[in-house]
């Protein structure tokens, strides 16, 4: 009696051990936030959850990768939407874009370079292609997004960072700054 009780602890055990890494490999990333991924809502040391193959949207924090090296970045457009960048000011689809996100960063002068996507391009596209998204860093003199790299494919997109692990004063999902 007591041996198949064994055996049948030791397989729940190893379901659930095997469970875990199905999930790990299939849905979630941990990722630590580096120096140079991090900004005003993720901190250095900061260690998330990355939910991968999720649906991104405006001002989500996404984790791609790019020539075998981890960034992070804020989606700021998505495919078939035109964008310009001039004088500090983000204009979407012709509109302007108040990034609320970006009012608790001290004042630089000319901390975002004018852009469209024409230039980010080299004047092959007027509009983002599908497959691809614009991304900009929080920390706008970080140049490591959409302004050096180019227009992100979404096959390089690992996830969308969603919850924070540690510390544990921060515990709980990634505040972005947009309101609702």
């Amino acid at each position: 009696m007591v041996k198949r009780d064994l055996w049948k602890q030791l397989l729940l055990l190893i379901l659930l051990v095997l469970g875990l890494i199905g999930l790990r490999v299939w849905f979630f990333e941990p990722i630590s936030i580096t120096q140079s991924m991090s900004n005003q809502y993720l901190r250095e040391d900061d260690m998330v959850i990355v939910l991968r193959n999720a649906e991104v949207d405006y001002g989500d924090f996404i984790l791609y990768q790019h020539d075998g090296e981890n960034y992070i970045s804020r989606v700021i457009a998505l495919a078939g939407e035109s964008v310009t960048y001039m004088d500090d000011v983000l204009y979407r689809n012709n509109q302007i874009i108040d990034e609320v996100y970006l009012h608790s960063v001290p004042e630089v002068e000319y901390y975002t370079e004018d852009f469209t996507i024409a230039t980010l391009t080299g004047g092959q596209y007027q509009t983002i292609p599908e497959g691809h998204l614009l991304v900009l860093n929080d920390i706008r003199t970080n140049r490591d997004d959409s302004r050096h790299f180019g227009l992100i494919a979404e096959k390089e997109i690992v996830g969308r960072l969603t919850f924070r692990v540690s510390p544990l004063s921060d515990f709980g999902f990634i505040e972005t700054g947009l309101v609702p």
